[in-house]
């Protein structure tokens, strides 16, 4: 009996039919003017099924993606998302259907959204309400903040973010429980306009009382109270500030005086009627005397350097949160291009096997003090380079000022410094002529940067100028006193900028680009008198990966040192232009690939600039994610070389191969 029921049951689940699975194989938009496929992609939840290289690589590895099938309960979702999508944007009368074709010869379909999208609305009025105990002229800096023009199409996420700069205001004016309460948006679709009404709920405004500061640790019993009130620049009295607050906290770490620093309003019971709380520093100082060893792994040069290092640290010197710091370190230049079978050989001047250089400062820091927020920093050294063409002994001191700029402006960032240096260059190429030239520069470096992420940026900007006028003190001085000037008179500017985008929804497709044109100028001497390591070089594994470090220099043959007789250069361009189209994508957390194209080159001046020698190079990399940094090996082929103006079609492969390790990001 038993058998019998087990055989009824194997009758009955035969006759079931499983709905067969379908690949999902596009995804397509009719009547989208307004916005691109790709965009309204990236907000439904329905996934077009990967191209066959991806799945074939996720068969075997866990690289690529895996097949996507269709799943008609995604539909009402996705036409929810689009719709939301459309409402979000002012297209307040947007219709969206779809239709799907099954074929079943291949197994596969595709779907297709068909949008109305019809005329989208624009702002008309805004009004806050639940504000009406805020002084005026913060309400005035709130519509301000808005700056909302009636002509431009109604946006959710412009009103979202421009609410978040409102609601900023209020808590950087001393209303630290001000909270955006809702946003209501009345749709006249007759007229095609937006009306908005804001709601806060702003509460009192608070001032500081005072800064009460407790510390442990090692170091606690040699750092004052009153010197960490002053670091944090905060005054008390003054209105309470979030965007203060977070600085303070910044300028304390900075010291590098905490293990761990706190900067925070104590509790609910510390504040009373008055208007008045005190906030808390809290934090635990080490030692002030620090000693380590370092393994130095570092990119100088635009070549990757392996070495050994020890620092010495004193913390709080002399007082008044002072940092002194004294280093020495040496490093091995492009150790994966070293010739291990020549490195035997007795090391000489000439010997050109073991390139690298030794570096040793004594640097002191100021941070902020006195309210003034400026980071100083003193620093002296002496730094010897062993190069393939020149041998350079330079010592100098400089003083940089670092002044500190709200993040929000579009100038966010600002150095100044004042540089003294001699260089002692010894050509090897060129006789061995020695080169000694005092340099004075005054620079400044300023710009602009929104990227979300250091090690791993996924969308925002990069936007730097760098400016030096090199040697006007010693002319000034020189014709004073009527004697001889040498050197040059010279100016410097290096303009870059980066950008990054990111695709998929969990921003693990990145698309980067950066480009980078430097000019440099004699308006009084000439060429012989610039320092080789103020001149521009390109190649490497931060510039074009398709060439060594430094390979890329200008052709000529000007009669100064730097140049040897057969016209190669020894020092750099005066003219460089560098540029990089990157694909980044990571994968599993902790590993990443990338493609890239390089392209530039360096000139004896913007007036030799020559389309056909723009060095192209073009290759892939692996990286690896660490905790603090990223880690990775490019591997760059010479794609185009201007020195023979060939392609690499028609040249060895292989022969045209530099692979470079480095750490962090190439930009």
């Amino acid at each position: 009996m038993k058998i019998y029921r087990i055989l009824v049951l194997f009758l009955l689940l035969s006759k079931v039919h499983f709905p067969q699975q379908y690949e999902l194989k596009s995804i397509e938009y009719e009547g989208n003017n307004e916005f691109s496929s790709s965009t309204l992609t990236s907000v439904i939840l329905s996934e077009e099924s990967p191209g066959w290289f991806y799945k074939f690589l996720n068969s075997f590895t866990p690289l690529g993606a895996p097949i996507v099938y269709f799943d008609s309960l995604n539909i009402p979702i996705d036409l929810n998302s689009i719709r939301f999508f459309y409402n979000a944007n002012g297209f307040f009368k947007a219709k969206i259907s779809y239709k799907y074709d099954i074929d079943t010869s291949s197994g596969s379909v595709h779907l297709t959204y068909t949008i109305q999208e019809n005329r989208p609305s624009d702002y008309n009025n805004l009004r806050f309400f639940g504000a009406d105990m805020v002084p005026g002229h913060i309400i005035t800096y709130m519509v301000r903040a808005f700056s909302i023009d009636t002509t431009n199409r109604y946006n959710q996420d412009y009103i979202q973010t421009k609410t978040e700069e409102a609601l900023n205001i209020l808590l950087n004016n001393g209303f630290i429980y001000a909270a955006f309460d809702s946003l209501v948006v009345y749709k006249d679709t007759i007229n095609n306009n937006a009306d908005l009404n804001i709601y806060f709920s702003p509460g009192s405004q608070y001032f500081v009382d005072s800064i009460i500061v407790e510390k442990d640790g090692e170091g606690a019993a040699e750092v004052k109270d009153d010197l960490l009130r002053d670091v944090t620049g905060i005054i008390p009295g003054q209105v309470y500030n979030l965007e203060e607050l977070r600085r303070g906290q910044v300028r304390l770490y900075r010291t590098g005086l905490f293990n761990s620093i706190t900067l925070s309003i104590p509790n609910n019971d510390s504040i009373n009627s008055t208007g008045l709380l005190p906030l808390l520093l809290s934090g635990n100082i080490g030692l002030m005397n620090e000693l380590s060893p370092e393994i130095i792994m570092n990119n100088q040069q635009r070549a990757f350097n392996i070495g050994l290092g020890a620092t010495y640290v004193r913390k709080n010197f002399l007082g008044n949160a002072r940092k002194l710091t004294i280093s020495s370190s040496f490093g091995v230049q492009d150790i994966f291009n070293l010739d291990f079978g020549k490195l035997v050989k007795k090391f000489s001047f000439r010997d050109t096997t073991l390139l690298g250089y030794f570096d040793s400062r004594i640097i002191l820091e100021q941070p902020f003090r006195y309210i003034n927020p400026i980071y100083a920093t003193l620093e002296n050294y002496v730094t010897i380079e062993k190069l393939v063409n020149i041998n350079n002994t330079r010592y100098g001191s400089k003083l940089s000022l670092e002044f500190e700029l709200p993040h929000y402006t579009f100038i966010n960032f600002l150095k100044t410094s004042y540089n003294i240096e001699v260089n002692n260059e010894v050509y090897r190429t060129f006789n061995d002529s020695l080169s000694r030239k005092l340099i004075s520069v005054i620079g400044t470096d300023f710009g602009s940067t929104t990227v979300d992420n250091i090690l791993f940026p996924t969308k925002g900007y990069t936007l730097s100028f760098q400016l030096e006028e090199a040697n006007v003190f010693p002319y000034l001085i020189s014709k004073a006193f009527k004697s001889d000037f040498d050197g040059a008179l010279f100016y410097k500017i290096v303009i870059a900028n980066s950008a990054f985008g990111s695709f998929g929804r969990i921003r693990n497709y990145i698309f980067a680009w950066k480009f980078k044109v430097g000019h440099l100028q004699t308006f009084v001497g000439n060429y012989g008198g610039i320092p080789y390591n103020r001149t521009f070089y390109a190649g490497g594994s931060n510039s074009i990966r398709g060439w060594r470090s430094n390979q890329l220099v200008p052709k000529g043959t000007p009669d100064v040192p730097g140049f040897i007789s057969n016209g190669v250069n020894v020092k750099g361009g005066t003219f460089l232009l560098e540029g990089t189209l990157e694909f980044r994508l990571r994968f599993l957390k902790s590993f990443g690939v990338a493609l890239f194209t390089d392209y530039g080159n360096t000139w004896l001046g913007y007036k030799n600039f020559r389309f056909d020698e723009v060095a192209v190079a073009a290759g892939t990399g692996i990286r690896y994610y660490s905790s603090f940094a990223p880690f990775r090996l490019d591997f760059g082929f010479r794609f185009y070389d201007p020195a023979d103006k060939e392609y690499i079609f028609k040249k060895n492969f292989w022969d045209n191969l530099e692979f470079h390790f480095g750490i962090g990001e190439a930009f």
